[in-house]
């Protein structure tokens, strides 16, 4: 799992979120997806409109914008980042302990999926993601298609912190059951492949790997989906996006034309900070930090956009000396 600082261990990761043309080229409307802060359900009327993609001479035009964050209420003393959305809910990745009518506090992983959902305003209890998304191996980000019937998702072996990327698929929209799970990407330990993040069409994948062969620590890949689920080669994203610090927590808008990432290089506020660059056609504009609104001396990681102007982070700058990651709501001002 990925190093966020010399004392804190996380893995990560998301889904989808619906909504389809871009108005403007602001980040106001840059970071596009479904749910409203602190909200669960996706709905169409939420959905933006979509404008044509930018283009290079438009990718050092990012307005400047402040970002409003709250950290949520069902935060704890254990590490929570957020990975998606699934089911009405947003999923965490968390070490925290839960109550569960089939898995005892004593026989659950250190890092497990949990389904947060939100009613009258108010967060309810979390609960375990069931089926393939539980047992005693360590669980990391996972990443839906936009019709549900296919998730990408990562955990480790036994007794290991190295996560890899498994595949299963739904039959019908009306079942929860996942089936024929399978193994599409491994590394040998102690590398990890991490956050996988899936485009709109279903046809890239992206991910953070530390594996040996990039330009150090984790850098971002993206490989191509076929469809059978299986995976071709990954492509690192190359020096413009990836450096030798650790880039980690890809995910996109929902056309794909902007990319989010946290890096821990020398450029940033301290720590881990949240940055956004382009996408056009395979090429990545130079990123762009997201500025001291979002960012701080600790870490950020994790951005989810869940509409055109909100979604959600994790930070441990107000952690209380644990060190632990918590989730906040941002909504653009």
């Amino acid at each position: 799992m990925s190093p966020l600082s010399p004392s804190l261990d996380v893995t990560n990761q998301n889904s989808h979120y619906f909504y389809s043309k871009l108005l403007a080229l602001t980040l106001a409307v840059i970071l596009n997806s479904g749910l409203l802060p602190a909200q669960s359900k996706l709905r169409d009327h939420d959905l933006a409109l979509r404008n044509e993609t930018p283009t290079p001479s438009d990718f050092d035009k990012l307005p400047s914008v402040y970002f409003y964050t709250e950290e949520l209420p069902f935060n704890t003393t254990a590490q929570e980042y957020a990975t998606g959305f699934y089911d009405n809910n947003l999923i965490v990745v968390s070490n925290r302990k839960v109550n569960s009518a089939k898995r005892s506090l004593f026989d659950q992983s250190e890092f497990k999926l949990l389904g947060f959902r939100k009613k009258s305003h108010l967060w309810e209890q979390p609960h375990l993601l069931p089926g393939i998304f539980t047992g005693t191996e360590n669980h990391g980000g996972l990443t839906f298609s936009l019709d549900l019937k296919r998730v990408y998702y990562t955990k480790a072996k036994e007794n290991s912190m190295s996560l890899e990327l498994y595949t299963a698929e739904r039959g019908s929209k009306l079942s929860h059951l996942w089936r024929n799970p399978k193994k599409v990407l491994a590394v040998e330990a102690p590398y990890s492949i991490e956050n996988p993040w899936l485009n709109s069409d279903g046809d890239l994948l992206y991910f953070a790997s530390n594996k040996p062969g990039g330009f150090g620590g984790y850098d971002i890949y993206v490989a191509r989906v076929y469809a059978d689920g299986s995976l071709g080669s990954p492509k690192n994203l190359g020096s413009q996006v990836n450096t030798a610090a650790d880039e980690n927590f890809p995910s996109l808008n929902d056309y794909g034309s902007q990319m989010y990432f946290a890096s821990n290089n020398t450029r940033g506020f301290g720590g881990f900070d949240l940055y956004l660059c382009y996408t056009n056609q395979g090429d990545y504009s130079k990123p762009q930090n997201l500025g001291r609104s979002i960012n701080s001396a600790a870490n950020e990681v994790g951005l989810i956009p869940a509409s055109e102007s909100s979604g959600f982070f994790s930070s441990d700058k107000d952690a209380l000396g644990q060190k632990a990651l918590n989730i906040y709501s941002y909504q653009i001002r």
